[in-house]
C-alpha cells in the first residue's frame, strides 16, 4: 500500500474544495456568484484562510439550509456537501463570518432582484414598496431572551424569545428590498424608520394603519417618499378642513401634526395636505367602509379607482411572509446567539430573494406575471435542478437552467381577487398537553 505524498494530499484537498465551491446551489449562482461573496468579504474587511469551509461554501450552505425542507444546517450539508463535516465545524464556519458580510450580501441580492424587477415593480412612474411587519421565534436560550425578549401572554411570559421584523417588498415581484429586525418590544414604526434610508426618492410606500399618522407621513415626505395607507383609527375625518373636494368619496384635507410630535421634533410642519379616498371593501370576509390616505393629491394623474386596486394588492405581502416563515424556515430560527440569529435571518431572506429572481427570469422569458407563479414549485425546482447541475457535464448546465425556467413558468397559480380564507386548521393536532416546562425539569419531576 503506497503512502500518499504531501503534493498528492494537497491536490486532493484542493479538488474537495473546488467540488464544495462548485456544488452548492448552481441554479441561483447566476445572481450570486463566488466573486460577489469574495468582493463583499474584502469590502467588510473579513480576512480568511484557504480552508475547507471557506466563506463561499459557508454562505451557500446557510442559504441551502433555508431551501431544503428540513431547514437544519446539518441536513443541508448532507444533501449539498460532498464530504462528511461535523456540526461543530459547520457552526464554527458560520461563526467566523461577520454580520456585516451578510448585511452586504443581503443588500447585493436585493439590488439584483430590484434590477430584474424593472418596470414590473412600478406604477405610474413610482416604484411601489409594500411595508408590513411580522415576528419570528427562536431557541429557548438566555442570551436570545436577553437580546430579543419574550411576549407576555395571559398565562404569563412566553417561553421562547421572539424578534420583530419589518420588511419592504416590491409590489410587482414580491422581492424583499430591505428589512429591519429588533426586539419584540420594538415598534413596527421605529423599525420602519430604519428602512427609509435604503429607499429611493419617489418610491410609493403602501402600508396598513400601523404606518399611518401625520408625524409618519411627514417623515416619509421629508425623504422624498410618497405614501398610501389606511387612515389611523382615531382620525376624525369630519373635523378636518377640506382643501379640494373631487367628490364626496375623494377629497384633499389639511391634516394637523400633533403638538406632542412637534415638541419631540421641531422640524415637523404644523400640518400637511393629504388626500382621503373612501371605498367599500371586504376585510376578512366582511364588507367595511374604509378610508385611504395618500400623498398623491392629483386626481387626474392618480385615479381613485387605481389607488384602491393598488392598496388591495398590498395583501400579497402576507403571502410573502408565509413563504419566508414556512417555506424558507424563518418561523423558528435555529441559531443560539443573537449574532447567529441575525445572520441566519439574512441568509433566509437571501434564499427567498434568490428564488424570486429565478421566478422573475422565468416570467420575463415566457411572458408571465411573476406574482402569478408558484413560489413553492419554484423552490422545489431550484433545489432539484441544483442537485442535477452539480453532477452534470458543463455542456449540459445551460440546458438544465433553461428547463428549470420553463417549468417554473408553467407552475402558474390562479388569480383569486378578494380571496378570503379562515385562519383555522382542518386537521386536529394530537391530543397531548403542551409542555410548559423544560424537558429536563419534566424528567426530574417524573423521575420517581
Amino acid at each position: 500500500m503506497s503512502v500518499p505524498t504531501v503534493g498528492s494530499f494537497r491536490s486532493e484537498l484542493e479538488a474537495v474544495r473546488t467540488k464544495l465551491r462548485e456544488g452548492h446551489l448552481n441554479a441561483v449562482r447566476e445572481v450570486l456568484k463566488d466573486s460577489d461573496i469574495l468582493a463583499a468579504c474584502r469590502e467588510v474587511g473579513h480576512e480568511f484562510r484557504d480552508r475547507l469551509l471557506a466563506p463561499v461554501v459557508a454562505v451557500f450552505h446557510m442559504i441551502a439550509a433555508a431551501l431544503w425542507p428540513d431547514f437544519s444546517f446539518q441536513a443541508a450539508w448532507h444533501v449539498f456537501g460532498s464530504r462528511h463535516v461535523g456540526s461543530g465545524s459547520l457552526a464554527k464556519a458560520r461563526g467566523r463570518l461577520p454580520e456585516d458580510l451578510f448585511d452586504k450580501l443581503s443588500r447585493f441580492v436585493a439590488g439584483a432582484a430590484d434590477r430584474l424587477s424593472g418596470s414590473r415593480a412600478t406604477w405610474r412612474g413610482h416604484r411601489v414598496v409594500d411595508l408590513d411587519g411580522t415576528c419570528v421565534s427562536m431557541e429557548d436560550n438566555p442570551d436570545l431572551k436577553a437580546e430579543f425578549g419574550v411576549p407576555n401572554t395571559r398565562h404569563g411570559p412566553g417561553r421562547y424569545p421572539v424578534a420583530r421584523l419589518v420588511a419592504g417588498t416590491l409590489w410587482g415581484t414580491m422581492t424583499i428590498i430591505g428589512y429591519a429586525v429588533g426586539a419584540y418590544t420594538a415598534s413596527e414604526q421605529a423599525l420602519a424608520m430604519r428602512l427609509l434610508p435604503s429607499l429611493r426618492p419617489g418610491d410609493l410606500l403602501v402600508g396598513d394603519r400601523h404606518f399611518a399618522g401625520a408625524n409618519l407621513y411627514a417623515a416619509y415626505l421629508r425623504r422624498g417618499l410618497e405614501f398610501l395607507t389606511r387612515v389611523h383609527q382615531r382620525l376624525k375625518i369630519g373635523r378636518l378642513r377640506k382643501l379640494v373636494e373631487y367628490s364626496t368619496d375623494d377629497l384633499v384635507v389639511q391634516l394637523p401634526v400633533g403638538k406632542k410630535h412637534r415638541r419631540e421634533d421641531p422640524d415637523l410642519p404644523g400640518s400637511l395636505p393629504v388626500r382621503l379616498i373612501h371605498l367599500e371593501a371586504r376585510v376578512r370576509g366582511k364588507f367595511q367602509s374604509i378610508w385611504l390616505a395618500t400623498s398623491l393629491v392629483d386626481a387626474a394623474k392618480y385615479p381613485a379607482a387605481e389607488i384602491a386596486r393598488l392598496y388591495a394588492g398590498r395583501w400579497r405581502i402576507e403571502t410573502l411572509f408565509r413563504e419566508l416563515k414556512v417555506a424558507s424556515g424563518a418561523d423558528v430560527l435555529r441559531s443560539k446567539s443573537p449574532s447567529g440569529v441575525r445572520k441566519e435571518l439574512a441568509a433566509r431572506v437571501m434564499a427567498l430573494n434568490l428564488v424570486r429572481c429565478v421566478m422573475i427570469q422565468a416570467a420575463v422569458k415566457h411572458g408571465k406575471e411573476p406574482t402569478r407563479l408558484s413560489f413553492s414549485a419554484a423552490l422545489r425546482l431550484v433545489v432539484s435542478t441544483s442537485l442535477r447541475m452539480s453532477a452534470a457535464p458543463v455542456l449540459q448546465l445551460g440546458r438544465l437552467f433553461e428547463m428549470m425556467l420553463e417549468r417554473v413558468a408553467a407552475a402558474e397559480v390562479s388569480e383569486r381577487p378578494g380571496r378570503d380564507e379562515p385562519r383555522a386548521l382542518t386537521r386536529e393536532w394530537k391530543h397531548y398537553p403542551h409542555l410548559r416546562v423544560s424537558r429536563a425539569e419534566w424528567r426530574r419531576r417524573h423521575a420517581a
